[in-house]
């Protein structure tokens, strides 16, 4: 059995995992463009980057011990690929090198070190450190985070109480649409529904500990960790998002610069000296993140492919370079139509095994149509001009405006594959 200091400790840790400094640029921007209607767009950013996750863990545990066990009810071959895309976008492709990038222009760029060449002398340095750390196991970085992560967290819990208490600002009105949908699709670049799932067995073990659980002993144990760690995320993120939504009235940042918006709200809550320091623990938790993703890539693959795990690293930090220099709004501008397709199959799998379903053709036919409908979701967000059938069809579903048109349709499929047998069972 476990106590209450357990659990209060569990989650906490569980909120160290997926708090993400990298993070902490996307809810400002967030207020800040949509202005009153800040609360519809913040719930929404944190259910998807909050709740999903958290039920992704609790799914995982329901689903087994690997990746693979994850989605392997569509089939194996499926299996492979889908955890290829998860490790690939949360590694080399979007994840790691946004660290990069964000890290950067918090520090360098913003203290005037602008040119090309100051940004590859200070990627260069950032990847060789991940690269050197990542080939040799070392307490330093771990060391490192423990020190570097409370201080980022007082800093930012100072930024919160000025921004939200201590703010003469006026939250201004501002024409927005689809305030749900923009924070809902906005919360994917988190992308911690993703991590959720390949860090699973992490954040299992480290939660769980050395207690002996029944299953109902530990789905209780993980929700009480699950909420106190989502209630941390979700102070963070609401608090952020409305002190974007308070700046709005003030001409802070050209075009959509995320990084500028952090950088400027810091300087004006905390003056140089704080904003100074916010940049210091800002890069030093993107750098020991991105380790860790470094390590997961090279980890995986290796252990199904013929190319030894020094090889991986060195190439997965080559590619995470290499992407890193587009800097944080291209990487996100590449990343949604990828993030767009990936998650409502994602969403639908940890759906599938949060409520225990065991019929494969439940999952076949659930994935399948979330699949089809983010995969003409990705395709339109690239600017491709896609079939006036197409076009009407996806118009016509339900919750489109909320930025779910495949929930609906998932949920009738799968409804239907629940009485097609399942060898015998159904689930």
């Amino acid at each position: 059995m476990y106590n209450m200091m357990d659990v209060i400790t569990a989650g906490f840790a569980l909120f160290a995992m997926l708090f993400g400094a990298g993070n902490l640029i996307f809810p400002p921007m967030l207020g800040y463009e949509l202005g009153n209607s800040w609360g519809i767009a913040s719930f929404a950013f944190i259910l998807t980057g909050v709740g999903i996750p958290l039920m992704g863990i609790i799914a995982s545990a329901n689903a087994g011990k690997s990746l693979d066990s994850f989605s392997d009810k569509v089939s194996p071959l499926f299996a492979k690929f889908y955890g290829i895309a998860l490790i690939l976008s949360i590694g080399p492709l979007l994840a790691l090198p946004r660290t990069g990038a964000t890290a950067y222009e918090v520090t360098f760029y913003h203290a005037g070190f602008t040119t090309s060449i100051w940004k590859f002398v200070y990627l260069g340095i950032y990847f060789l450190l991940a690269l050197l750390f990542s080939l040799k196991s070392s307490k330093v970085v771990d060391r490192v985070g423990k020190i570097l992560t409370p201080i980022l967290l007082i800093v930012l819990f100072i930024i919160l109480v000025k921004g939200v208490f201590f703010n003469d600002l006026p939250i201004i009105e501002k024409i927005y649409e689809l305030p749900f949908k923009k924070g809902f699709t906005e919360g994917y670049q988190t992308m911690d529904a993703l991590a959720a799932i390949v860090f699973s067995t992490v954040i299992l073990n480290a939660i769980r500990g050395k207690a002996e659980l029944t299953p109902k002993q530990e789905f209780s144990y993980l929700l009480k960790v699950g909420l106190i760690a989502a209630a941390g995320l979700a102070i963070v993120y609401a608090g952020l998002s409305y002190i974007g939504a308070s700046f709005g009235s003030l001409d802070l940042v050209a075009g959509a610069e995320k990084t500028d918006l952090l950088v400027k709200i810091s300087i004006n809550l905390l003056g140089k000296i704080g904003y100074l320091i916010l940049a210091i623990c800002v890069a030093g938790a993107c750098l020991t993140t991105s380790i860790g993703l470094i390590v997961t890539v090279a980890e995986y693959f290796s252990s199904f492919m013929k190319i030894s795990y020094e090889k991986l690293v060195v190439i997965t930090t080559i590619i995470g370079f290499l992407f890193a220099i587009f800097g944080v709004n291209k990487i996100v501008i590449i990343s949604v139509p990828i993030l767009v397709f990936l998650y409502p199959i994602s969403i639908a799998l940890i759906i599938l095994n949060f409520f225990h379903i065991k019929n494969a053709n439940v999952f076949k036919g659930v994935v399948l149509t979330s699949g089809l409908i983010g995969l003409y979701e990705g395709i339109s967000i690239t600017g491709i001009i896609m079939p006036e059938i197409f076009n009407n069809i996806y118009n016509s579903l339900p919750l489109v405006n909320l930025g779910l048109p495949w929930l609906v349709p998932a949920l009738i499929v799968g409804f239907c594959c629940y009485f097609i047998k399942d060898g015998g069972k159904n689930g």
